[in-house]
C-alpha cells in the first residue's frame, strides 16, 4: 500500500516555465561564434538552446538574412549576456555559421 507522502513522487511534473531568454553571445566548441537572442530550453527542444540571428541591415537593407541555430548544451563553451546593440554591433563579425570544411589536395607529395 502506497502512503499518501509517497504518492508525489507519482505525480505528473509540472510545466516548466519558459527557459532564460537573453540577447548573448555564445561561443561554441570548434572556435566558432554566435550571437542573437538566446533561449535556454526552448519549448520546443527542451534541453537544448536555441540562438534567434537576427537580420543584417546595411542602410536599411538586408545584406544578411537572420536564422535560427538550435544547439546542444555539451557544444556551448560559453554564453555571454549582452545587449541587442552589441549584438547588432557584432553581426558583420560573426556570422554563426559553421566553418568549411578543411581540404587538402591530393598532391604526389602524400
Amino acid at each position: 500500500m502506497v502512503k499518501k507522502s509517497q504518492l508525489a513522487i507519482f505525480e505528473a511534473p509540472q510545466e516548466k516555465a519558459d527557459g532564460l531568454k537573453s540577447w548573448a553571445l555564445v561561443e561554441l566548441f570548434g572556435h566558432q561564434r554566435i550571437v542573437g537572442a538566446m533561449t535556454v530550453d526552448p519549448p520546443e527542444f527542451p534541453g537544448m538552446v536555441r540562438v534567434d540571428v537576427p537580420d543584417l541591415l546595411k542602410d536599411g537593407k538586408v545584406e544578411r538574412p537572420g536564422f535560427t541555430r538550435y544547439l546542444g548544451r555539451a557544444a556551448i563553451y560559453g554564453a555571454t549576456p549582452i545587449d541587442e546593440a552589441t549584438v547588432r554591433q557584432l553581426l558583420p563579425a560573426i556570422d554563426g555559421k559553421p566553418h568549411r570544411p578543411m581540404q587538402f589536395s591530393r598532391g604526389e607529395d602524400y
